[in-house]
């Protein structure tokens, strides 16, 4: 079997370390001018596993996940660092005001 050409007449087979990665979760938007800040903490012990509800990509070295845990949701924020992980969680919220937060992060709103 002859692999098959490519437009220049070259090989048209390609690696999948030459073609940029698919992501298929969101990235957050830049910040807009008007971007408000979350209180950020360190994760309490009743908020550091729940139940992720939605993520974004993690391609870059931060990412963000919508969890929940005892009946209410927060945002976690980790960001990648050389040694080790830095994990952050927002304060936590019924149902209703956390996904309107989610968005509003997704949005380029929060952070």
């Amino acid at each position: 079997m002859t692999p098959p050409t490519g437009e220049a007449g070259g090989a048209g087979w390609i690696s999948r370390g030459d073609r940029p990665p698919r992501c298929l979760s969101p990235h957050v938007s830049p910040p807009t001018s008007h971007c408000e800040r979350l209180n950020w903490t360190a994760p309490d012990r009743w908020l550091f596993d729940g139940r992720v509800l939605r993520w974004t990509c993690d391609c870059t070295g931060s990412f963000y996940e919508l969890r929940q845990a005892g009946g209410l949701r927060f945002i976690r924020w980790t960001l990648r660092e050389q040694e080790t992980d830095v994990i952050r969680v927002s304060d936590p919220w019924p149902a209703k005001v956390a996904d309107a937060q989610w968005t509003a992060l997704l949005m380029g709103h929060l952070r």
